[in-house]
């Protein structure tokens, strides 16, 4: 079952968590280990097993056993649970150095419970310790960091964001063997607490600058907002002199204005706020060509997809180049649209827009570039050929979208956060 299960559950993590792990090599190839981590998710056992290459049978709280989904795919990567109440974890110990003594992999959570904060909570069980220094069984420290930020302990479902798992190299117990149990146990977590949290910090400070990032006010409009709106409103005004057809670039300005002054602040509307440029772009373009006499665009829902899809990997990147991103890309719609009025050939959009998001990934190299990059260029060259045929008219069309590349890759994205804040990946939702 495990065998079966774990292609798909490493799909998922890549596409969903941009999921990495390193340091497998550090879990024995043979012989038994146990492996240590912080437990910030429910996701933790599936987090450490999804590319392992042995099997880690993890003593997990009992309580995960009953959520749906989860427990069965839990049990699936033999997972057996305990009782987390002190005094009741006996049976869960000793099965699990039955485990040891077989040769197999048992991972455990010294922490007890999810994390409150992020970090390995103050006090830790000794159950790991214990396992390694009565069996002489390696000691495999395990850092898991994005985690808490994906899905923290007061959430009911998790949401993207970037989880790195990193194995540390093995703790050898046959030092600590000697001395008294007392000592030997607090020595012995005190080094895996050292290596968990050195590869944590980092994770942790971008999750405190995330949640005061989510918390501060809206910006005001900024330019890449109100002004394609703005001069769109005004263009289609001249030529239908229609207040109906102007109301949702209007409408739009009103909603900048309200998200600011009124709209209680969260990562959701922070996203919505920061890729709504490109959905009023892509909504409103057709308003504005059909009102200038331009070419309509053949498969334009398609294009949406795909403009959807570009977009997507942004969620995982820091503030400053997701924005510059959307920023980019609303350049690309106005020269997109200059280009349709000296070369009005209706496939143009399908040049310029998915070329200019391809070019933007290749160079910022952004999470999923490696496949999105290639795609959104064959798209750019492909589709307006089986659509139209090649023409020299698309050659405007795609010089506007590597001219908007051009442009956004010169001109960086300044950020509005305080310098003093710590670094961290933002995302769309953190600006």
């Amino acid at each position: 079952m495990r065998r079966l299960l774990l292609p798909f559950v490493d799909a998922l993590f890549r596409v969903w968590f941009s999921f990495e792990c390193e340091g497998e090599e550090n879990l024995p190839a043979q012989g038994p280990a146990v492996v240590a981590a912080n437990h910030p998710s429910y996701l933790d056992p599936l987090l450490l097993s999804v590319r392992a290459k042995r099997p880690i049978r993890f003593m997990a709280w009992d309580a995960l056993f009953k959520v749906p989904v989860l427990g069965a795919a839990m049990r699936a990567f033999g997972a057996f649970p305990v009782d987390v109440r002190p005094g009741h974890g006996r049976e869960a110990f000793a099965r699990a150095k039955e485990l040891i003594e077989a040769g197999e992999v048992v991972g455990l959570f010294p922490e007890g419970k999810r994390s409150r904060t992020g970090w390995m909570e103050p006090a830790l069980r000794e159950g790991a310790a214990r396992l390694a220094w009565e069996t002489g069984a390696p000691l495999v420290p395990a850092t898991i960091a994005g985690a808490f930020r994906a899905w923290p302990y007061h959430q009911t479902l998790p949401r993207p964001g970037r989880i790195k798992v990193r194995f540390h190299e093995a703790i050898d117990p046959g030092p600590w063997r000697g001395k008294p149990e007392d000592e030997a146990l607090a020595g012995l977590l005190a080094e895996l607490r050292r290596r968990v949290e050195r590869t944590l910090l980092p994770g942790v400070k971008a999750d405190l600058r995330m949640n005061l990032v989510y918390r501060r006010p809206s910006p005001w409009p900024r330019w890449h907002e109100f002004l394609p709106a703005l001069v769109a409103a005004v263009l289609v005004f001249w030529q239908t002199r229609s207040l109906l057809a102007v109301a949702p670039a209007y409408g739009y300005i009103a909603y900048l204005l309200l998200d600011h002054f009124l709209v209680p602040q969260g990562r959701l509307v922070k996203w919505l706020r920061n890729s709504s440029p490109v959905a009023l772009g892509l909504g409103y373009a057709p308003v504005v060509a059909g009102s200038l006499g331009l070419p309509d665009t053949p498969g334009d829902v398609a294009l949406a997809a795909i403009v959807a899809g570009a977009l997507f990997p942004y969620l995982y990147e820091r503030g400053n180049t997701a924005l510059a991103f959307v920023r980019g890309f609303m350049l690309a719609l106005g020269l997109e649209l200059g280009a349709l009025w000296l070369a009005p050939i209706d496939v143009g959009p399908h040049v310029a827009l998915p070329l200019y998001a391809a070019a933007f990934a290749w160079q910022k190299r952004t999470v999923y570039s490696t496949y999105a990059a290639p795609v959104l260029a064959l798209w750019a060259m492909l589709v307006p050929r089986e659509l139209a045929g090649l023409s020299l008219s698309l050659v405007p069309h795609g010089v506007a979208g590597l001219l908007a590349w051009l442009v956004a890759s010169m001109v960086p994205y300044r950020s509005e956060a305080p310098r003093e804040e710590p670094v961290g990946p933002t995302g769309l939702g953190l600006q």
